[in-house]
């Protein structure tokens, strides 16, 4: 089967060439609402901080600040932007678009006698750092159709 005959060529490029873009813009958005999120939330902390103390003076406030899962988000979201800038672009996005899907089959790790392919791992890392791991289809998705319903069949060996 050629590429030509693929049925899922067209929907699989498009999805892999759009894929760093809409990684990065989601990157610049949940850094824009991680940073709203942040001071509104460490305002009421120390609100509720201070109400704590007037009321129970003395006695330390039971929660601490927040500020891990604040600080965590933008982290996530930084990687994602690298990630997307200097990795799928070039490695992911950019093969894709041209369709030259034998580059993708050879974009691998070599782990012992095994092939994995990086579009898995990097699917993988943008389910941890991405927003909510949805992110991590724009990857995953065409991944998944290349190396089990691509145009030819995945050598894990």
């Amino acid at each position: 089967m050629g590429e030509s005959e693929w049925k899922h060529a067209g929907w699989v490029s498009s999805l892999g060439k759009w894929a760093w873009i809409i990684l990065f813009v989601l990157g610049i958005i949940h850094i824009i609402v991680g940073l709203a999120t942040a001071i509104p939330l460490i305002v009421a902390w120390e609100n509720a901080r201070a109400a704590w103390v007037l009321a129970f003076p003395g006695t330390p406030f039971p929660t601490p600040m927040p500020i891990g899962n604040l600080i965590w988000n933008i982290i996530g979201a930084v990687i994602s932007i690298v990630v997307a800038l200097f990795i799928i672009r070039p490695k992911f996005s950019k093969p894709c678009g041209e369709k030259d899907w034998e580059a993708l089959y050879g974009w691998t790790l070599k782990l012992g006698g095994a092939k994995v392919p990086w579009m898995f791992i990097w699917g993988i890392v943008y389910a941890i750092f991405g927003w909510y791991s949805w992110p991590a289809i724009f990857v995953l998705l065409p991944a998944i159709m290349l190396i089990f319903a691509g145009p030819r069949k995945y050598e894990w060996k």
